[in-house]
């Protein structure tokens, strides 16, 4: 990891962007690019990942409550919402992180380095813009979100 890199932190809940800056004077001139500390610059929550199914559905029937009652017959209706809300609401989360990487890295354009948890890295690497995908040098597949930022520049 050399100076002016940028190191980005994802999954399912928060988004972190580091800027690895140089830690001492010989670094700083260019002598010991290696020699870098990561300063944070960005932070992001998703807070659809974080709210509970009940805060987002009712418990209430859906909208035909008694279904058809015409003469002689009768069917149930519905009687509930939707069942792949949660894939729904992980689908937009996913979608919105790799909008924020694509924008980050096109923005800073620098070479990067991703870290995501396996589950999701997969999907949000294929939704990333394809310049922001050029720019990638390394993806591990580990949620390193608590990781101290020092152990961080082993990694990469």
């Amino acid at each position: 990891m050399k100076v002016g890199n940028i190191v980005i932190l994802a999954n399912l809940g928060e988004l972190k962007v580091y800027e690895a800056m140089p830690r001492d004077l010989e670094a700083e001139a260019g002598l010991k690019p290696q020699n870098v500390k990561l300063d944070l610059i960005n932070d992001k929550n998703y807070i659809a990942s974080h709210q509970k199914l009940h805060e987002v559905l009712s418990d209430q029937a859906g909208r035909f409550k008694g279904g058809s009652q015409g003469r002689g017959s009768f069917s149930r209706g519905s009687i509930g919402e939707k069942h792949t809300i949660e894939n729904e609401i992980e689908e937009d989360v996913i979608r919105e992180i790799a909008d924020d990487i694509s924008k980050i890295i096109t923005e800073k354009n620098v070479p990067v380095y991703l870290a995501m948890p396996d589950m999701i890295s997969k999907r949000v690497t294929e939704r990333m813009s394809p310049q922001a995908k050029e720019k990638v040098l390394k993806t591990v597949e580990k949620d390193l979100m608590k990781t101290d930022k020092t152990e961080l520049i082993a990694l990469f």
